[in-house]
């Protein structure tokens, strides 16, 4: 199986350098993502909430959980939350008023155009493969349509392959800026994607 990428051009290209120099770039349209129709679908002893201040010890205490580069702390959490794209934006799901899933939601300047950018999408290991990250994704997302932008994007990283299944799923295509990037890009889909978007992960099949 080959997998074709097409290259992007880009006028702000030492920015979009500097964001896949580590980790890879993805980008959704939401006008393609509107027309399918995607909606969130909680069990009921979960419940979807915006930030508010009472949240931010359980919220850092789910980031710790998701394998990030730099450490999370009351300081480091409430310089990120500060903006205020972030507070009203920002989602996160909880059970018996822990954190059990969450997102960031964040404002930036790409292809010389405001866009919406998912930070930090993580879920607690011990309630992965229940959709939460799929579910958290798009209750963000919704707040980016509202705010009438018209596309997402988000980083991620080779190895977290569950989440790029969820990002491709959702409508999130790889951007492909360099060959480097390209063969990045398809040795993550023959190792762990066919053509109807099966993945394999420790040993075991997970249709996205």
């Amino acid at each position: 199986m080959s997998y074709k990428f097409s290259y992007k051009p880009y006028k702000n290209s030492d920015f979009i350098r500097s964001l896949v120099s580590t980790q890879l770039l993805m980008e959704l349209n939401l006008s393609e993502f509107v027309k399918k129709n995607q909606i969130i679908k909680l069990s009921k002893k979960y419940s979807l909430n915006e930030y508010s201040k009472d949240l931010d010890i359980t919220w850092i205490e789910l980031l710790c959980m998701g394998e990030f580069d730099g450490e999370w702390n009351k300081k480091t959490f409430n310089e990120f939350i500060s903006p205020i794209e972030r507070k009203k934006g920002s989602k996160v799901i909880l059970e018996n008023n822990t954190a059990i899933a969450a997102t960031f939601a964040s404002a930036v300047i790409y292809e010389n155009k405001e866009v919406g950018r998912l930070d930090f999408v993580v879920t607690h290991p011990d309630h992965r493969k229940k959709g939460l990250g799929k579910n958290i994704c798009i209750a963000v997302i919704n707040h980016f349509i509202e705010k009438k932008y018209k596309k997402v994007i988000l980083q991620t990283d080779d190895w977290r392959i569950p989440a790029i299944a969820v990002y491709l799923k959702l409508g999130f295509k790889p951007v492909i800026t360099s060959k480097e990037l390209e063969k990045r890009w398809n040795k993550i889909m023959k190792t762990y994607f066919n053509e109807n978007l099966f993945y394999r992960f420790n040993n075991q099949i997970y249709k996205t």
